[in-house]
C-alpha cells in the first residue's frame, strides 16, 4: 500500500515525501483512495513538526483535492512548517506530480503539544 522515503530539509524546516501508492490504496477505480491521501499528508507534516518542535499531535488537517492520483504514479508531497506560535505549528502542503505538471491536493495543518503534556514539555 503505502510506499515512500521521506527527506528532511532543517534549513527550509521541509519534508519532502517521494510516494507511490500500491494496489491496496485503491478508492475509485484506478486512483487513489482520499483517505489515504490524507494519511500520507498527515505523516509527512507529522514528521516535519516532530523535527521542527519535537513530540507533538496533529491539531487540525485541511485538504482541497484538486486532481485524482492514479494508483501507481509517483507523487512529491512536499511539507513545511510554516511558523512556529508557542507551542503551535503551523504547516503547508502540496501534492505534485513527478513531473511538477499536477498539483493533486494541497493541506494546510496545525500541531500542538501531546495531550496530557504541561505547556512546553513536547518541545
Amino acid at each position: 500500500g503505502f510506499e515512500y522515503a521521506m527527506f528532511f530539509n532543517a534549513a527550509e524546516r521541509r519534508v519532502l515525501c517521494l510516494f507511490q501508492p500500491g494496489p491496496y490504496l485503491e478508492g475509485h477505480p484506478g486512483l487513489i483512495h482520499g483517505g489515504a491521501i490524507a494519511t500520507i499528508i498527515d505523516a509527512t507534516l507529522g514528521t516535519c513538526a516532530l523535527a521542527v518542535a519535537g513530540r507533538v499531535m496533529t491539531a487540525n488537517l485541511s485538504i482541497d483535492y484538486l486532481a485524482p492520483v492514479p494508483l501507481g504514479a509517483v507523487v512529491l508531497v512536499d511539507g513545511r512548517a510554516e511558523r512556529l506560535e508557542g507551542r503551535k505549528v503551523f504547516l503547508s502542503c502540496l501534492i505534485r506530480s513527478a513531473d511538477g505538471d499536477t498539483l493533486h491536493a494541497q493541506a494546510t495543518g496545525e500541531d500542538g503539544d501531546t495531550p496530557g503534556d504541561p505547556p512546553g514539555v513536547g518541545r
